[in-house]
């Protein structure tokens, strides 16, 4: 909205009585500074969405599909007068910050944010982890330290790439075994250098998906090699689990206290896809059909903990 007031040559305030009638933050100054909606997210009732295309010089259908704070689930009721909403948290999703250099390739030099289901972001490009922190460098974090966070982040794609939303959700289950292993020994020595590298309390839940980012990705290729596969026998799990330990004995993990959620992992999927099933009944993207005991638990969208069977 900021860079849409300033593109017609308006300061906020002005443009927003353009856009309709208004809730936002409690302080007109605030507003007129663009301190407070610079880092929330806009929604609006048919006519204030009327106005923002003409105003954009758009169809609304593109505004749509553009910004999900648009879409028509959350499109704020009355269709006569104009209205706008500016309320300090999203009605779903997290507001994180765009990288800068992301940002300024585009032409823009204003701050600017995604609206995205997790509230972490990293731009792979410029080695950076970008968060929905209203308080840290608005630039992000910088990973030039951390070079095994970034390329975890090229092995998710190279996942996703390779099995479609499938790849996606075992990053997903990867990561829930992750995060609840760093929940019981948040000490771990590699845990700890990384937060240190990027100046986080060890401990903080801001630096938990940064630190366990490798493993995560890391064991979902381990996963994924276990889902490809119909044996789901005693031996072929009790060998999967011997892959798992190896793994965390090189982590410098605590084998024991860390089994518990591969053990639970291996019970969602110890029956193999319905692989009789027809394809059109498949999700579009499901290059790789996921255990019954996955696909009864896991949603398609959302964050990372509701696309995973483990949550």
């Amino acid at each position: 909205m900021n860079r849409l007031a300033h593109a017609n040559g308006l300061g906020l305030a002005d443009f927003l009585q353009r856009v309709g009638q208004g809730t936002g933050s409690s302080s007109c100054d605030a507003v007129r500074v663009a301190m407070y909606p610079q880092c929330t997210e806009m929604y609006v009732n048919g006519p204030g969405l009327e106005y923002l295309a003409v105003l954009a010089g758009q169809p609304a259908a593109v505004l749509q599909r553009a910004l999900p704070g648009l879409a028509p689930r959350h499109r704020l009721p009355g269709d006569g007068d104009a209205v706008w909403k500016w309320p300090w948290q999203p009605s779903e999703g997290h507001l994180v910050r765009c990288c800068t250099r992301c940002a300024e390739a585009r032409g823009v030099r204003e701050p600017a944010w995604w609206l995205m289901p997790d509230s972490w972001r990293v731009c792979a490009r410029h080695s950076r982890w970008c968060n929905d922190s209203r308080t840290q460098p608005l630039d992000g974090l910088s990973l030039t330290k951390l070079p095994e966070v970034v390329e975890a982040h090229l092995e998710r794609g190279r996942l996703h790439r390779q099995f479609g939303r499938s790849g996606e959700e075992l990053f997903a289950d990867a990561f829930q075994v992750a995060a609840a292993w760093w929940r019981t020994m948040p000490t771990v020595l590699r845990w700890v250098h990384r937060a240190w590298a990027c100046e986080l309390e060890d401990r903080s839940s801001r630096a938990m998906p940064l630190v366990i980012y490798p493993e995560a990705a890391h064991l979902a290729w381990l996963m994924a090699e276990f889902e490809q596969s119909n044996i789901r026998d005693t031996d072929a799990r009790t060998q999967w689990l011997g892959k798992a330990e190896a793994l965390m004995v090189s982590w410098e993990l605590d084998v024991q206290a860390g089994k518990g959620p591969l053990l639970d992992w291996l019970h969602r999927h110890r029956l193999p896809a319905d692989t009789k099933a027809q394809p059109a009944t498949r999700p579009r993207r499901e290059r790789l059909p996921l255990a019954l005991g996955h696909s009864r638990l896991a949603s398609p969208t959302g964050p990372l903990e509701q696309r995973s069977c483990l949550s």
